[in-house]
């Protein structure tokens, strides 16, 4: 696959092709495939031996990370978040997959969605009376909170919908839609409009985060390289991964995103987490986004990991838990099959990014 030239044309959308999904039909879709899988699969829900296994706890209220992307930090729901997760359409909260600072480590990978399952002492975001803001030993002022809620508003507006929740042709959650129903094949994960926004203590946590390991930048400059505000998140066949990894990459560029980074973690033998991460500049309001792209097998591994995945990226876990947490966290994506075809994807970033 070539890399992407820095300015793409764009390919007008009709409203005819918008194709909302209902979030229980694409669920139906992905067990019925997955029941079509061999016993063993690590996808499938049946061991070697033909006996069903278990069913996987609800994790319908969890918010999971998005591993081995540069911007990512460990995120869940407030409780209240929790308890009421469509109080306000409008606030959104945050998405499955994981994620880690850029030039981190496998073993620093953090989470980024779902209830609060983090560490104990540190599952609640406190506020103080002078407006600062202090969660898992991460702190900001009261400027810098105040900044951070203005840019997760700027992430509601560019993700789509409007003061009550709705959705109309505009934003990056209908262009997201209008993509998957060009797919050949694959979907987008269940309750994409869900999870497709950053919560705001997630977003405050990776900014206070980057202001401690950074304190001699701005917090505008450091907000600027956080592109995962807004993000999605692509499931693939196993057999047709790889030319849907490219035809997804291809139809977002033909609707005019510009592709800042593309990284391919199955081609990278230090990391444990498999997929490929991209990160795109929407230009009507000049936003990055974070699009991902899993198999079915890696999307469960990230979803199996979720704790330590919490653990690593805590900061306040012992060097030891953490070390613990690694190698439970590269013994679950070593069960993940590599698709064929996917070590050709080339990785890429835009220079001067």
């Amino acid at each position: 696959m070539t890399e992407p030239p820095d300015q793409l044309s764009e390919r007008v959308q009709s409203p005819e092709s918008v194709r909302p999904r209902e979030s229980d039909r694409v669920h139906a879709e992905l067990q019925e495939r997955m029941e079509r899988l061999p016993p063993g699969h690590p996808s499938s829900p049946y061991n070697d031996d033909g006996s069903r296994r278990p069913p996987e706890p609800d994790q319908s209220g969890r918010e999971y990370p998005i591993p081995g992307d540069p911007d990512y930090q460990p995120a869940t729901l407030a409780a209240s978040e929790a308890d009421h997760p469509t109080a306000d359409p409008s606030q959104g909260v945050d998405h499955p997959g994981q994620e880690v600072d850029k030039g981190a480590t496998v073993g620093e990978l953090t989470t980024d969605n779902g209830a609060d399952d983090s560490v104990a002492g540190e599952d609640t975001p406190r506020e103080g009376s002078d407006g600062s803001w202090e969660w898992k030993g991460y702190l900001l002022s009261p400027d810098e909170a105040k900044f951070a809620d203005q840019c997760v508003s700027r992430c509601r507006e560019a993700e789509g919908r409007d003061e009550i929740g709705e959705y109309g042709q505009g934003g990056l959650t209908p262009a997201m839609r209008r993509i998957e129903g060009q797919l050949s094949q694959g979907e987008l994960v269940p309750e994409t409009e869900r999870y497709a926004i950053k919560s705001s203590d997630r977003f405050k946590e990776k900014l206070a985060k980057m202001i401690s390991d950074e304190p001699a930048a701005g917090p505008e400059e450091l907000a600027s390289r956080i592109a995962d505000g807004v993000r999605y998140t692509f499931l693939f066949q196993d057999e047709e991964y790889a030319a849907s990894v490219i035809e997804t990459c291809d139809l977002l560029a033909s609707a005019g995103f510009d592709l800042y980074e593309r990284k391919n973690a199955w081609a990278d033998e230090s990391k444990s987490y498999r997929g490929i991460n991209s990160t795109w500049m929407d230009r009507d309001s000049g936003l990055l986004f974070e699009v991902q792209m899993h198999t079915a097998a890696g999307w469960t591994a990230k979803q199996e990991s979720h704790s330590e995945y919490e653990i690593i990226g805590s900061g306040t876990a012992a060097a030891e838990e953490k070390s613990s947490a690694r190698i439970r966290q590269d013994q679950i994506f070593a069960r993940v099959p590599t698709p064929d075809g996917v070590a050709e994807i080339t990785a890429y970033r835009k220079e001067g990014w």
